[in-house]
């Protein structure tokens, strides 16, 4: 039979399989663990995967065949792992070519003989396996077993990490970022109220001209010194009638700009355009960068999908250049700060740099931002040639 449902519909598992859990980019700590398992139990193939209602997922990856591995998961009826799911136990397979119990397509199309998984858990709720497959049959010996039940206790906490704490520093940068554009916005308030009374005193002005105009239509008389005075401070009222409008303008296109950027950080997405996050981080942090100098940032002419959700990545922007200007401000450089993008094959970056800025302050940074990256496999910092990049990886088409 190529294909078996042993595990049903299980709606507890829905519920753990967050944005951060089923990101396409490498984990680097996962990869690591099952690089490990792979060497420690002498097999060719190791996997953490996660199995889904009607996938599983592999989270991290050694050793697959290349098609399998740029589709990153397979029908779960086809699966090992969901009879590892199913019932909280390790699973094994010493032949599969004659062991009825598991699906034969994996096994007729790639060889498949020998499995071993281990449950992995999230919140007490086993959400897949730490498994280990073999292209010829073999037995497990009770050592391996307990080196491979070791190292599934490291995946476990690697994925609650990635389920818990990342959404704690999500938290924090979301605080960070918006909190300077919420000031920014009060403070574009007070040029459309002073207009506003502007606009008040210039109707009152300029009411007493026409009254004074039609009163004299009518006979009465006023002398020419009275007539070019009342005329005076109606245009001067007008003047400021006219220049209160366009502070008002001003203040509302960056008003809007403001609330746009907020609305990308509150917005959730599970992949966004690098020129998004260039461009909503920048304007988040104006508040703070543009009494450093501003942000300089050229067109962007290729545009890239990345895996990093859209609040994440414009939360890091916004925070980093506020960091830079802050700095900045500090040590009294007044430079604009400047973004270009990189791009290669598997990351794009946002590059930082201002002239005239100690490596040091730049370490400072980068160590602080790290804080908030290290939990998120989609998204890391690093500091090259007296600038701060920000690397974020690039969602990948599937042939």
């Amino acid at each position: 039979m190529n294909k078996i449902n042993d595990l049903g519909s299980r709606s507890d598992r829905n519920t753990v399989f967050s944005r951060e859990l089923l990101a396409e980019a490498d984990d680097e700590k996962l990869k690591m663990i099952v690089e490990e398992a792979a060497r420690d139990l002498n097999t060719p193939i190791a996997l953490v995967t996660l199995v889904m209602e009607h996938v599983q997922f592999f989270k991290a990856h050694y050793g697959l065949p290349q098609d399998l591995a740029a589709m990153r998961g397979t029908d779960r009826d086809i699966s090992f792992c969901q009879f590892v799911v199913a019932t909280g136990e390790s699973f094994e397979v010493e032949n599969a070519l004659t062991d009825d119990r598991v699906p034969k397509e994996l096994v007729e199309q790639y060889d498949i003989r020998a499995y071993m998984g281990m449950p992995v858990t999230i919140n007490d709720t086993v959400v897949g396996s730490l498994c280990v497959l073999d292209t010829k049959p073999r037995k497990f010996t009770e050592t391996e077993r307990n080196d491979l039940r070791k190292l599934s206790m490291l995946v476990n906490g690697r994925l609650s990490a990635l389920a818990s704490r990342r959404n704690q520093s999500n938290a924090m940068l979301l605080e960070h970022a918006a909190f300077p554009a919420l000031v920014e916005l009060r403070g574009l308030l007070k040029p459309i109220r002073s207009g506003i009374d502007v606009g008040h005193a210039t109707i009152l002005e300029l009411s007493t001209f026409l009254r004074i105009a039609e009163r004299s239509l009518y006979g009465r008389t006023f002398s020419k010194e009275e007539m070019l005075k009342t005329l005076s401070r109606a245009k001067e009222a007008l003047d400021k009638y006219q220049n209160g409008l366009y502070d008002i303008t001003v203040s509302v296109d960056d008003a809007e700009d403001s609330i746009d950027a907020l609305e990308h950080v509150f917005h959730s997405s599970t992949t966004t355009l690098l020129s998004e996050i260039a461009i909503s981080g920048r304007e988040l942090a104006r508040h703070s960068t543009v009494q450093s100098g501003g942000v300089l940032l050229p067109e962007i002419e290729e545009d890239i999908f990345v895996s990093t959700p859209r609040p994440f990545g414009v939360s890091l922007l916004a925070m980093t250049l506020s960091m830079f200007a802050s700095r900045m401000v500090n040590l009294s450089l007044h430079e604009k700060i400047r973004i270009t993008m990189e791009s290669g094959d598997s990351n794009a970056a946002l590059v930082l740099e201002a002239r005239g800025m100690p490596e040091a302050e730049l370490l400072e940074i980068v160590k602080e931002l790290k804080t908030h990256t290290d939990e998120d496999p989609t998204v890391s910092v690093r500091m090259e040639d007296g600038r701060v990049m920000l690397l974020f990886s690039v969602v990948k088409t599937r042939q």
